[in-house]
C-alpha cells in the first residue's frame, strides 16, 4: 500500500511540474502573459462568466501599450496574440507565406467535408483558392442575386404571419433571419427548395443547430482537435458529426448526379462547382484547365457554403435589426435611402441598387465592428519568423491569434466604441483610421472567399425589411443584451423580441 501511494504521488508531483514547465513558455522568453492557471491556461471563466472575446479583449488592453504582441495560453497550449496593427498587416498579407496556413484540423478521409478551404493548407489551399476565386466575382454575384431576390416577398409574407400570431404582435427576429437565410444558401449553395420560411421544421434548419457551440459535445470535440491536431489525426477523429455527414453527402451527390445527368444550369454556386469539377475550370473562364476537383472536394465546399453563410450572415442581420429598432433616427434615415433608390429602380431593388445604399452600407459595417461574427483570426507559423524591430523568434509550429473583437473595440481607432455609430464607417472617417482596424472578414490572400456573397444577402434582407416594416422593441427587450456565453460565435442569451408596423 505505501508503495503505491509513493507512486501515486510520484506520478502526481511529476504531472504537476510538467505542467508547470509548460506554463513558463512565455515567461521563460521574457514576453508579457497574463498568469495562467495550470489547468485551464488563460481559459478561466470563459464560457461560464465570459464569453471568449471579452477574455482575449481583457488580455489585450491589459498589453497593448508598449507591446507589440503577448502570450496566451489555450489550456497548457501557448499562443501568440499580435497587438499591432502592422505587425498584423505582416502576417496577413507582406509575409504571407509565412503564415499561409489557420492551423484548423481536417481530416479528408475519414471526414471529408472537414477538408474546405477555410481549413486545408500549403499548396493544396492555394490550388484550391485559385479554382474557387471565379465562383465570387461581383459579375457571379450579380447572375446569383435574383435567385436571393426571389425569396423577399416570402420574407415580408414570414413577419406579416408570426406579427398576426403573436398577442403582443411580436416575433423573434434571429429566427426570421434564421430562416431567411436557410432558404437562401439552401438554394444558391444546394439548388434546393428548402422552405425554412413556409416550415420551421425544415431539415436544412435542423442542421444548422449543429453549429450551435453551447452544445458541450460539440464544444470539447472542436476544441481538442484544434488544440490535439496531431493526436486527433492519429486517432482518426472526425470533427462532423456522423448525422451530419450522412444527410448533407447523399444530398449533394443528388443535386450533383442531376446536374450531370439533366445537364441543368441554375446560375448558383453548385452549378459553378460542377464546372469546376468537370473542366478544370468554370465554362467562360478564359484560359486552359489548371486541374479538376474530386467530388469529395465539391462536397466539402458546398458544406463550407452552408457552415460560413447560415451563422454568420442571419446573426449579422439581427443585430443591425436590434439595432434599428433601438435607434429610430437611424432606422428612418435608412428608410429613406432605401426608399429614395429603390424610386430610381421602378420601386424595386436590383442588384445595382445595392450599392447605391451607401448608408446601408455604414450600418452593417458598425453591426460587423460591434458584433464581430468572427472574433479571432487564426494563423499558423509554417516557419520561424523574426519579428520586426525585435529579436523575437516566432516558432515554427506556433499557432498566431488576432483579437478582431478587441481591435474592433479599442477606443484609440473609436472614439465610444460600444455606440452603434453608422457615422463612423462614412468615406472621410474611414480615411482616418489604420486598414486593419477593421477585420470583419480577414484580409490578404486568405481573407473570406464569400463576403461578397454574405454581404449582399445581408444588405438585401435588411433593405427589404426596411422598406416594408417600422420596427421598434417588445416590452422584454433590453438594451445592451445580455450575451450567451457559451458559444463561438457572439449571440444574445435570450430571444430578440421585435414588433413590425407594416408600412
Amino acid at each position: 500500500m505505501f508503495v503505491f501511494l509513493t507512486l501515486v504521488i510520484g506520478v502526481v508531483t511529476a504531472i504537476y511540474f510538467y505542467l508547470r514547465l509548460k506554463m513558463n513558455y512565455w515567461k521563460d522568453r521574457g514576453i508579457p502573459c497574463m498568469e495562467p492557471s495550470l489547468l485551464l491556461g488563460n481559459l478561466d471563466g470563459v464560457g461560464q462568466k465570459l464569453h471568449n472575446n471579452i477574455n482575449v479583449q481583457m488580455v489585450y488592453e491589459r498589453f497593448k501599450i508598449g507591446n507589440k504582441f503577448c502570450g496566451y495560453y489555450l489550456l497548457q497550449s501557448p499562443r501568440l496574440i499580435i497587438l499591432d496593427l502592422d505587425l498584423i498587416k505582416n502576417i496577413l498579407i507582406k509575409d504571407f507565406n509565412n503564415f499561409v496556413d489557420r492551423g484548423i484540423y481536417n481530416n479528408d478521409e475519414v471526414d471529408p467535408l472537414s477538408a474546405h478551404l477555410f481549413a486545408i493548407e500549403g499548396d493544396k489551399w492555394r490550388n484550391l483558392r485559385n479554382k474557387l476565386s471565379p465562383t465570387f466575382t461581383s459579375g457571379k454575384m450579380k447572375v446569383m442575386y435574383p435567385i436571393i431576390q426571389s425569396y423577399t416577398q416570402i420574407l415580408i409574407d414570414l413577419i406579416e404571419e408570426l406579427s398576426a400570431s403573436d398577442e403582443s404582435g411580436s416575433f423573434d427576429i434571429k429566427n426570421v433571419c434564421v430562416r431567411f437565410t436557410a432558404d437562401v444558401i439552401g438554394s444558391c449553395g444546394f439548388g434546393l427548395e428548402c422552405n425554412a420560411m413556409k416550415d420551421e421544421n425544415s431539415e436544412m434548419l435542423k442542421m444548422g443547430e449543429f453549429f450551435d457551440i453551447r452544445d458541450p459535445w460539440v464544444r470539447l470535440n472542436f476544441f481538442f482537435v484544434n488544440i490535439f491536431p496531431n493526436l486527433a489525426q492519429k486517432l482518426n477523429m472526425k470533427v462532423t458529426p456522423k448525422f451530419i455527414i450522412d444527410f448533407f453527402m447523399p444530398m449533394i451527390k443528388q443535386t450533383y448526379d442531376y446536374r450531370i445527368n439533366s445537364d441543368v444550369d441554375r446560375h448558383d454556386f453548385m452549378s459553378l462547382l460542377v464546372q469546376i469539377m468537370k473542366n478544370g475550370k468554370l465554362n467562360d473562364e478564359a484560359g486552359t484547365s489548371t486541374g479538376t476537383i474530386t467530388f469529395n472536394e465539391l462536397a466539402a465546399q458546398a458544406f463550407l457554403f452552408f457552415v460560413a453563410g447560415f451563422e454568420t450572415t442571419s446573426t449579422t442581420m439581427t443585430f443591425a435589426l436590434y439595432e434599428l429598432a433601438y435607434r429610430k433616427e437611424i432606422q428612418e434615415k435608412l428608410r429613406k435611402e432605401v426608399i429614395e433608390v429603390a424610386k430610381r429602380h421602378n420601386g424595386k431593388i436590383p442588384y445595382e441598387a445595392i450599392s447605391e445604399m451607401t448608408y446601408l452600407d455604414q450600418i452593417v459595417n458598425e453591426t460587423l465592428r460591434i458584433y464581430s461574427p468572427v472574433g479571432l483570426l487564426f494563423r499558423s507559423c509554417i516557419s520561424d519568423y523574426e519579428i520586426p524591430g525585435t529579436d523575437f523568434v516566432i516558432e515554427k509550429g506556433m499557432p498566431i491569434m488576432i483579437p478582431v473583437h478587441a481591435i474592433h473595440h479599442d477606443s484609440r481607432y473609436y472614439y465610444d466604441p460600444e455606440v452603434f455609430n453608422p457615422d463612423r464607417f462614412s468615406s472621410e472617417e474611414v480615411k482616418k483610421r489604420p486598414q486593419f482596424a477593421f477585420l470583419p472578414f480577414g484580409e490578404g490572400p486568405r481573407n473570406c472567399i464569400g463576403m461578397r456573397f454574405g454581404q449582399m444577402q445581408v444588405k438585401l434582407g435588411i433593405a427589404t425589411m426596411i422598406k416594408n416594416f417600422k420596427f421598434s422593441f417588445h416590452e422584454h427587450t433590453t438594451y445592451p443584451l445580455w450575451m450567451d456565453v457559451r458559444n463561438v460565435v457572439v449571440q444574445s442569451m435570450h430571444p430578440i423580441r421585435l414588433i413590425a408596423e407594416k408600412i
